[in-house]
């Protein structure tokens, strides 16, 4: 028995008496005696010790082998799947202006059509085969509550068909909060709404700069009042997009909350993203400049490492550094634009080279349109960060290109961050592993 290819080892504690290994591919951890890791190397280990290690995924029989299965990881994640998961667009309107827009010039006054929604619940119907056990559906927008007659519509619809057939039927909501009032959350828990993500900019002065009303005036305190009155029927998740210079007043969002009484046992989980840049060409509604290109920014390693330790400091729940399952790689993962034209990723959408297909006739072959698999090469397949990589954000190599041939090698930004935050989870989740 061999340790896994996919392990990183650090030092721990005082005089480095300690290994702390984490598997890249299994995210599992351990903290085990330098003696102890010394067997390990040595291949004297006792085979219980072996056996612990192996359940952990931390021990394989054959290291090249290990290598082939997680280049087939997709085509064994797909084949077992009992998932459909879709990106519903309802629209592609809002009442925010905010100052980053991810959506730029495609948005506007366009919204999905009843007759467009019936051709959706055809497709899902036709896609929900006997393997599938749910059915999740992510309504996004624009605002996604400015059609809230459309989401009651399609999820009277879907929840009996789904759960018909013995499966189950949930969906979440993707909204800047302003409209998600108490009575808009009684009338959608019932449908199946289980999570809502609301993205928050930090605190109030901040916030409402970047994340206005259409008219000018601020949304933090709307926000805020609908996140105290509707916590308690839905799981709520708090996003936020910082930049190189306001990254650290997040921590006051933080300290505010905690202030306001949104403790996190009321909160679902906390997660901070830089802004990302905007491709070139592409429209802005406002002279926003800003933004990143890179998870690789040198500045980011620190902003990322410190906004994450402030959330698992006040105990507040946040993703763990776990492998990358992106959702072009997933063939039962789909974004339904408001048209009922077909995308791999919500980023893509309204770029014509990028669909794949629409309602009507179906799913075309998007393998070269998406480059399926341009981390099955050499230097990839020799990298230890693979699984929490798989080649990066195509996304982020659209902004940086214009094209997605190349890869968003993330191998930088790990080797320079992840020993901080699996650190950070063995001292605030001490029962990770």
């Amino acid at each position: 028995m061999q340790l896994s290819y996919y392990i990183k080892a650090y030092p721990y504690g005082e005089g480095s008496r300690h290994q702390l290994l984490y598997s890249t591919k299994k995210a599992s951890l351990i903290l085990i005696r330098e003696e102890t890791y010394q067997r390990i190397e040595e291949g004297t280990l006792p085979p219980p010790d072996e056996q612990q290690l192996r359940r952990l995924g931390m021990m394989v029989d054959d290291q090249e082998e290990e290598k082939r299965a997680v280049l087939d990881l997709f085509d064994e994640l797909n084949a077992r799947n009992p998932g459909l998961n879709l990106t519903v667009v309802l629209n592609l309107d809002c009442n925010f202006s905010c100052l980053y827009c991810y959506e730029g010039g495609t948005k506007g006054r366009l919204y999905m059509s009843e007759e467009t929604a019936h051709l959706l619940v055809d497709f899902i119907k036709e896609r929900f085969t006997r393997n599938k056990r749910y059915l999740l559906i992510d309504f996004y927008g624009g605002e996604p509550l400015l059609t809230i007659g459309l989401i009651k519509s399609i999820s009277k619809a879907l929840k009996p068909l789904i759960e018909g057939k013995g499966g189950s039927y949930h969906f979440t909501l993707v909204t800047n909060g302003s409209l998600f009032k108490r009575e808009v959350a009684e009338e959608l828990t019932p449908l199946g709404l289980e999570t809502v993500k609301i993205t928050l900019d930090g605190p109030a002065e901040v916030h409402d700069r970047y994340r206005p009303f259409r008219s000018g005036a601020g949304s933090f305190d709307t926000i805020i009042r609908n996140i105290k009155d509707t916590c308690d029927l839905v799981k709520i998740g708090i996003g936020g997009n910082f930049e190189r210079t306001n990254y650290k007043r997040f921590v006051h969002l933080l300290d505010y909350l905690m202030d306001e009484g949104l403790t996190p046992e009321k909160i679902g989980t906390v997660k901070f993203d830089p802004v990302m840049k905007r491709p070139q060409g592409d429209m802005f509604l406002t002279d926003y400049k800003g933004g990143c290109m890179s998870i690789n920014e040198p500045w980011l390693i620190e902003a990322s490492a410190m906004l994450r330790e402030e959330i698992l400091k006040r105990g507040y729940k946040t993703p763990r550094i776990a492998p990358i399952l992106c959702m072009v790689e997933n063939r039962d993962a789909f974004v339904v634009n408001f048209d009922g034209v077909l995308y791999k990723c919500p980023a893509f959408i309204g770029k014509e080279d990028f669909a794949v297909g629409d309602l009507q006739t179906g799913v075309r072959d998007y393998t070269d349109s998406y480059q399926l698999g341009i981390w099955k090469n050499e230097e990839c397949a020799e990298c230890v960060y693979l699984p929490l990589c798989f080649g990066g954000c195509r996304y982020m190599t659209y902004i940086r290109d214009g094209e997605i041939d190349k890869l968003d090698c993330r191998k930088a930004y790990l080797d320079a961050s992840l020993e901080t935050l699996v650190k950070q989870d063995i001292t605030y989740r001490p029962r990770a592993g």
